[in-house]
């Protein structure tokens, strides 16, 4: 039978160093009907890509697909009527709001992907990174310009967004380290500069809802990141605002 670990939801997590795919078929049905006598919910299957049999042998046992990576795919098998969330439910986006003497930090990218004629440098949030690194890095990326966060100042959670899943986006105001232009991201970001406050709000071509976010960062005070990683010691970072 194949090995397993348990959790703490009643469900089982194959080990796929257990895995033989000459016996896969039939160490598989075994573990399922060990499942079901000791009242398992559930069973989590680990598959890589390249387990292209099992696959196709796993959903012929009645697994269904959940969630999967560039390289790794999990399907799991309800053994009860039980509600399983489903992981990426979510895109998570950042956006930098940088001022500095009456001046606020815009870019216009190649491709547009938004009604403004510019926007607020920003990005997707990487997987394993936090929303402050990332934000510091996509402002880098496509403006040259170091920062440290101040506030997280707005955060919008919407849907549907890409291939029907919610998107949330945290906007953060920004400290400038330096205030010299360059570019890194040359292949997405075609123009970045430091644009007149007075002409940006007073400016048809820019969205309402970043003039919205861009006076939050002037006049709100937002929510500053404090330290709490003596709640979480098995979390490799942890962010939290208040």
């Amino acid at each position: 039978m194949l090995e397993f670990q348990e959790d703490i939801y009643n469900g089982i997590t194959v080990s796929k160093t257990s895995i033989v795919q000459e016996s896969f078929q039939k160490d598989l049905r075994e573990l399922i009907e060990y499942a079901k006598d000791v009242d398992k919910n559930l069973i989590w299957l680990l598959l890589d890509s390249c387990n292209g049999s099992e696959i196709s042998i796993a959903l012929s046992l009645g697994f269904q697909f959940h969630s999967c990576s560039e390289s790794e795919l999990v399907l799991v098998l309800k053994l009860k009527d039980l509600y399983v969330p489903f992981m990426p439910t979510h895109t998570v986006g950042v956006g930098g709001i940088v001022i500095v003497d009456n001046k606020i930090l815009m870019i216009q990218e190649r491709i547009k992907s938004h009604h403004s004629l510019y926007k607020f440098p920003g990005g997707t949030v990487e997987h394993g990174s936090s929303l402050e690194e990332s934000v510091i890095r996509e402002v880098y990326e496509e403006t040259g310009i170091k920062c440290e966060v101040e506030k997280l100042v707005a955060l919008l959670n919407a849907h549907p967004y890409r291939f029907n899943k919610a998107n949330s986006y945290y906007a953060f105001k920004l400290k400038p380290l330096n205030f010299d232009i360059d570019i890194i991201d040359t292949n997405e970001i075609a123009f970045a500069h430091w644009y007149d406050l007075d002409r940006f709000f007073a400016d048809e071509k820019i969205s309402d809802f970043q003039k919205e976010l861009a006076q939050s960062a002037i006049d709100g005070n937002g929510l500053s990141k404090v330290a709490r990683d003596d709640y979480f010691v098995n979390k490799e970072f942890v962010e939290l605002y208040l």
